[in-house]
């Protein structure tokens, strides 16, 4: 698969966007370091601590047995005590001169990282869009189909549940791609014998 590169003339507008996001995380710093060994899986029982933790938090919401709306406040409620107690946490731990100059590079080029795979994302997105113009009825086969499987498993499966797969996925996507799993399952697809019936004769 094809490195997505940034043009050049966009160069500019990532480098203003990455001084947004260190802005943006400057309370939280501190812990972004940390946070991206765990993502990445740095120990063997990093794993274990991200699906642990989402499942604390999905049984809670689930004894709770809330609805929709109160759900999201409850899980709005978390996020929002969350960033406001991690700052705080920080800046009473570590003063100001415990913030290397490594520390700050290692911050920076995580930064850079999350501004890339934002801007893969849009891409991918705007991508997907242009298919609107260029091929309207593969665009409406795509996203009929999509739409339709979407639908079919929100309402085949708990929806609790549901989100929690997703949350869980999307936390572990990082490390699994760090660790080459995806490379991993290709090769191992490659080197696998093919069907008698598939071989040319």
């Amino acid at each position: 698969m094809a490195e997505y590169t940034i043009p050049q003339n966009q160069s500019n507008s990532q480098e203003q966007q990455v001084k947004k996001l260190k802005r943006f995380l400057e309370g939280w710093r501190m812990a972004v370091l940390p946070l991206k060994s765990v993502i990445l899986w740095e120990q063997q029982w990093h794993p274990c601590a991200i699906i642990g933790s989402v499942s604390m938090l999905f049984l809670i919401i689930w004894l709770l047995d809330l609805n929709s709306l109160a759900t999201i406040a409850v899980i709005g409620l978390i996020l929002n005590f969350i960033d406001f107690i991690v700052p705080v946490v920080c800046n009473s731990l570590y003063g100001p001169t415990s913030w290397t100059g490594q520390h700050e590079k290692m911050f920076e080029e995580i930064c850079k990282s999350i501004v890339a795979s934002y801007n893969k994302g849009l891409h991918n997105i705007r991508v997907f869009y242009c298919l609107r113009e260029n091929s309207p009825c593969m665009y409406y086969i795509i996203s009929i189909s999509m739409l339709c499987t979407l639908a079919w498993v929100a309402s085949s499966v708990n929806n609790i549940f549901l989100v929690y797969i997703l949350s869980t996925v999307m936390l572990l996507w990082p490390g699994l791609r760090h660790r080459g799993f995806f490379n991993m399952i290709l090769s191992m697809v490659n080197l696998a014998p093919k069907a008698s019936f598939l071989k040319s004769e």
